[in-house]
């Protein structure tokens, strides 16, 4: 299977450049010559794959492009500047809070990477801040948090009711937010365990990166690949951004990434995303690793992942979780895993705690139950599927 993309998507790919050379520019020019592109399509695609930033500066100094087009691009990158620097300094604020209180902590993807990977830290359009704790701080540092000014939502204060065993146990993060200015606010997501497609397949904690020094680097691509590649099915075109920016210039240890990758049955779901690193940025690969990326079944794998880049939208919720169960079911390349993926599947779904909104108000329902609110849960999923009226 060869996937085919729209010409919008197509302009996406191309425009995906820090520097842009006149070779490129040329090419640029002709396939805006070529092809008939729906500008407004290419605005929503490039807001949806956070690539605003590196559309504007490829296509910028190109005639072709409306300037109507180019003018709303470089509004959005001034705002998404601006977004960025405000949440860099508040991370900064944020760490020096963790660390003045002896809570070890790591940061995860966006404002970590812009700021440590990317060439320029306005490339990388960030949403919330994440950051990574030990199992063992995360009531304390959810308390901490509060207590200077941040909150959690409706759903996760029931789970605080619950009790400090309850909400380590039932969840692997938590979201809190921190009024700013007029109704923005700041958004942290508090982890303390990083699920690799769910708790019962695979789990991650600051413990598991402290572990050995001399791989740190390796093991945060690992956790990379969990959220970006199995958790979200490399749907958007930052996510493989992040990773060529994770790998390029760097001096990786491959054969421990590839066995430690292949231990946990993802492998191929890394290798899926390398394939796309080396055409989009033609990323320079090892030889042993090129000729994995290269084989006929790691390419159709690609392009399965690839299909996802042409919705308006990123898939959430119960289409997320099939997607993200069939493609790693996809991936596995050893019966053994495959039947991991599916008993974990299916045992994730029955043994877990509900949360369910009665009138005005949400009810908690504990993993005990799990079996009698399945079918409950089961229905909701399926409306999900349900074409919407208009």
């Amino acid at each position: 299977m060869v996937v085919s993309f729209s010409p919008e998507v197509k302009l996406l790919l191309m425009a995906c450049s820090v520097s842009l050379s006149p070779e490129k520019q040329n090419r640029l020019t002709d396939f805006l010559g070529q092809h008939a592109v729906n500008w407004d399509r290419v605005y929503t695609l490039a807001v949806r794959h956070r690539l605003t930033p590196f559309l504007y500066r490829s296509l910028y100094q190109i005639p072709a492009v409306p300037a109507s087009f180019i003018r709303t691009l470089q509004e959005e990158c001034r705002t998404a500047a601006t977004d960025n620097l405000l949440k860099l300094h508040h991370y900064h604020q944020l760490a020096a809070l963790l660390t003045e209180n002896n809570i070890d902590h790591l940061p995860l993807k966006g404002v970590y990477l812009a700021e440590h990977f990317y060439p320029d830290s306005s490339l990388r359009i960030s949403g919330d801040i994440d950051i990574l704790v030990r199992r063992d701080d995360g009531f304390r540092a959810i308390r901490l948090l509060q207590a200077n000014d941040y909150e959690l939502n409706n759903q996760q204060r029931l789970h605080w009711q619950q009790g400090e065993e309850v909400i380590l146990d039932d969840l692997h993060e938590v979201s809190l937010f921190k009024p700013f200015f007029n109704n923005s606010h700041f958004d942290i997501d508090l982890h303390w365990q990083i699920l690799c497609f769910n708790r019962h397949y695979a789990r991650f904690d600051l413990n598991y990166v402290r572990a050995q020094p001399n791989v740190s680097a390796e093991r945060e691509i690992v956790l990379l690949i969990v959220h970006h590649g199995v958790n979200n099915v490399w749907q958007q075109l930052y996510y493989i951004n992040d990773l060529y920016f994770s790998l390029h210039n760097r001096d990786i240890n491959w054969n421990w990434l590839l066995e430690e990758l292949r231990r946990y049955g993802i492998e191929e779901v890394f290798l899926a995303g390398l394939y796309w690193c080396v055409h989009i940025w033609e990323l320079p690969l090892p030889k042993a690793v090129e000729s994995l990326v290269n084989s006929s079944r790691l390419r159709s794998l690609a392009d399965r992942y690839a299909e996802n880049w042409e919705a308006d939208e990123p898939s959430k919720y119960s289409k997320l979780i099939v997607k993200q169960a069939t493609l790693l079911l996809n991936a596995q390349t050893r019966i053994g895993k495959q039947l991991t993926v599916c008993g974990t599947f299916l045992s994730s779904r029955i043994f877990r705690y509900s949360i369910f909104k009665v009138g005005n108000r949400f009810v908690y329902v504990p993993k005990e139950l799990g079996l009698i609110t399945l079918f409950v849960r089961a229905g909701q999923s399926l409306t999900r599927f349900l074409p919407t009226r208009r």
